[in-house]
Order: structure tokens, then C-alpha cells, then sequence
């Protein structure tokens, strides 16, 4: 099979060719080349939401992108995979780098609620604040990475593993809370 051939297989053919243009040109602030998204991926946005994917980026079936007030910003690197079922939320930023692998069923949240004793939890503000993942990072399924949390470049997150505090370069991270067991070879 000749290149030309192998390059149309992959990206899914006319229908799924079809469906990234719509949801590109509905959705995405900016795309790269070469970008997949399933059928059954969501998104919500509010009107001046950022969400700004590089090239070669695949967003697998079932993943949803909620970016909702005050200034909700996504950006997404190169060569990089959404994972099935995969929820992404940001009232802030949420940043993605480049190379990055993200399995089925994970979770990044900019923002978490308040949790004042004066107040019912219902009445509170939500605390804002932002996530951060570096290039060349691999989160397992079914992870969890919340609010204010940088992940350095390299770095691996266990499956289902709950990421609240920061990761540095080219750790393995696993637990609840996620916590570092060794480096990188």
C-alpha cells in the first residue's frame, strides 16, 4: 500500500474527514494540520473561549471539552492524543504540550469550588487556577490532574493516579495522591 493510501486510512476517510472540518471550523480558535476528531466528541464553550490544537492532533471518541467563564483558554501541542472519554474543563488555561499521550477516561480541571464552613458548598465561587503539562508526557487511564498543577516535560502519570501537586521532569508519578516513585531512565 502505497503511502498516499496508508495516509487516507488513517485519517478515517471522507465521513470522518467530514466531521473534523465541521467541528474544526465550529469549536477551534486555530488547528494545525492534520487533525482527527471523533464523531462522538463534545464540546461547550462560551463565545470568547480560546481552544487552540497544533498539528497532528487526535481527539478520541467520547472526550469532552467544557470550557466555560470567566476566560477559559486550551491549548494543545503537536503530536499529541486525547483519549477516549477524556473531560477537560478550564475557566482559566489549560496547557498541553507537544508529543503528549493521554489514555481513556482522564480528567484535567483548572478549577476546583469553594469549601467555607460559613457558606453552603452549593453558594460558593469557584477556585480558579490552571494546569500545565509539559512536552513528552504520558498520563495512564483514568488519571486525574487538578487544579495548579504544573507536570514537567517527560513525565509519566500512573493510571488512575490523582495529580495536586506538581510533577518534575521526567518523574513516574502514581498514587492518590500521585507521588513520585522513580525518574526516567
Amino acid at each position: 500500500m502505497g503511502a498516499d493510501k496508508a495516509s487516507y486510512r488513517n485519517r478515517g476517510g471522507p465521513i470522518q474527514r467530514l466531521i473534523t472540518a465541521y467541528k474544526r471550523f465550529r469549536f477551534f480558535t486555530s488547528a494545525g494540520n492534520n487533525l482527527v476528531v471523533k464523531r462522538s466528541a463534545e464540546f461547550r464553550l462560551v463565545k470568547h473561549a480560546v481552544l487552540q490544537v497544533g498539528s497532528n492532533v487526535t481527539i478520541q471518541d467520547y472526550a469532552f471539552f467544557q470550557l466555560t467563564m470567566p476566560e477559559p483558554k486550551v491549548f494543545i501541542g503537536n503530536n499529541t492524543v486525547i483519549g477516549r472519554r477524556n473531560i477537560i474543563t478550564a475557566k482559566n488555561r489549560i496547557s498541553i504540550g507537544n508529543d503528549v499521550l493521554i489514555g481513556s477516561d482522564v480528567q484535567i480541571i483548572d478549577h476546583g469550588h469553594g469549601m467555607r464552613r460559613d457558606t453552603p458548598i452549593r453558594l460558593q465561587k469557584a477556585e480558579i487556577g490552571f494546569v500545565e503539562i509539559g512536552n513528552d508526557v504520558w498520563i495512564g487511564a483514568g488519571a486525574k490532574i487538578l487544579m495548579n498543577v504544573k507536570i514537567g516535560n517527560g513525565a509519566v502519570i500512573g493510571a488512575n493516579s490523582v495529580v495536586l501537586t506538581d510533577i518534575p521532569e521526567y518523574a513516574i508519578a502514581v498514587g492518590s495522591p500521585a507521588k513520585v516513585i522513580k525518574c526516567r531512565e
